[in-house]
């Protein structure tokens, strides 16, 4: 009994001791690599570096970080791990872990600063420009140490029709097309170049009306002659077949050139417009035309003989001219059984004396018009109907 219970304990302590080196052969190193590790950082560059810690058994950690560096006045490190070169020469950056038992894990990349290539920049660079538009370059330069330094800048254009430049890197768009400016730089027999391509981009075709009007008198007839002038994509002045139109022809018309005449009240708009390759601008102008409103009277035809003569009528003013309209209305009926029948405006309707013919009676039913030139509206005060052969009155008719 005394012998097996000693090998129970024997058991035991063995069992015990092979959990123990299982444990132990489970561990591994701490680590902490760097993402991208350089050799060379040119001066005035930067870099930031990326790390990836794993702790004792194999597990990937986020601690903390320290940075350090070997030479801060050629190399410096932020807290992030960003890194300036600063001058010429040769740095270590150690990046370095504190575990919970204190112990520091680091890994370290030794970096050597190089020169820069020299370089000419242009620091205000153009994609386009709009014809006879202007741009004043400016430019930087850089030396091998990263340093600006300013030198004399020799501007060039690869095709001056399109853009010139001048010495100060002053570019003019001349036409429309592409080219190429050149700033260069000479050091020590060295050229240094950058350049800038460029597209010479048109304006918008654009038509104007001169000299826009906004009032015209239709009393009068008034006219205005229009002047326009038309500028193609390159900005120059051209004169092409400008067509005129007019939004209501009854309140103003407009001529094939531009000349245009109130004729009655109201509002309207005269439009220019140019058509080429099948693009169309315009421009337009609308404007008022004023003036009186046309005068109207009226009456009633009655016979005042055996034939048959009745109806009503209006009489109005023709805007724009002196001239009246004589509308007879739809009523109106009379008498064929009269040679020679004509019709008259008068101030005495029983004489033909002294009035103002109108002409021969050629509709006998519904209605009709005449057009009575140059008669002002209040110059008669009676139609007259005559029976030319005999002198013999038909009917009248009062205009009020």
């Amino acid at each position: 009994m005394k012998h097996l219970k000693t090998l129970l304990v024997l058991s035991i302590i063995l069992l015990q001791s092979c959990v123990q080196n299982d444990i132990i052969n489970d561990r591994v190193d701490e680590k902490l690599a760097f993402s991208t590790s350089i050799q060379e950082l040119t001066i005035k560059d930067t870099f930031q570096y990326n790390t990836k810690y794993t702790d004792n058994v194999g597990e990937v950690q986020t601690p903390t970080v320290t940075w350090t560096t070997s030479n801060p006045d050629i190399i410096s490190v932020s807290n992030s791990g960003l890194i300036t070169a600063l001058k010429i020469g040769t740095s270590t950056i150690t990046a370095s872990v504190t575990t919970s038992e204190g112990k520091v894990v680091t890994n370290e990349n030794e970096i050597t600063v190089v020169k820069a290539q020299p370089k000419i920049e242009i620091n205000n660079l153009l994609q386009n420009l709009t014809i006879n538009k202007t741009h004043q370059y400016t430019t930087t330069y850089t030396n091998d140490l990263g340093e600006n330094e300013t030198h004399p800048v020799t501007w060039s254009s690869s095709n001056s029709a399109i853009l010139s430049v001048s010495s100060s890197g002053l570019i003019t768009a001349v036409a429309l097309g592409d080219a190429t400016i050149t700033a260069t730089v000479t050091i020590n027999g060295n050229a240094i170049s950058t350049e800038d391509v460029l597209t010479v981009v048109g304006i918008a075709e654009r038509l104007t009306i001169n000299n826009p009007v906004t009032e015209l008198d239709a009393n009068t007839n008034q006219t205005h002659q229009y002047t326009t002038t038309y500028t193609d994509q390159t900005g120059q002045v051209q004169t092409p077949q400008i067509t005129w139109s007019s939004s209501d022809s009854n309140i103003a018309s407009v001529s094939s050139t531009g000349l245009v005449t109130a004729n009655t009240i109201g509002n309207v708009t005269i439009t220019a417009s140019v058509t080429l390759n099948g693009n169309t601008t315009t421009d337009d102008n609308t404007l008022t035309i004023t003036g009186s409103a046309p005068k109207e009277k009226s009456g009633t035809i009655k016979t005042t003989s055996s034939y048959a003569l009745s109806g009503t009528f209006t009489l109005k003013e023709i805007p724009g001219t002196n001239d009246l309209e004589l509308s007879i209305n739809a009523d109106y009926n009379a008498s064929t059984a009269l040679p020679g029948l004509y019709l008259y405006m008068t101030n005495n309707p029983n004489t033909v004396g002294g009035a103002k013919e109108i002409q021969k009676v050629t509709v006998f039913n519904g209605a009709h018009t005449y057009t009575i030139k140059n008669t002002g509206i209040d110059d008669f005060n009676h139609l007259l109907y005559w029976c030319k052969p005999f002198s013999v009155k038909v009917g009248d008719a009062e205009i009020k």
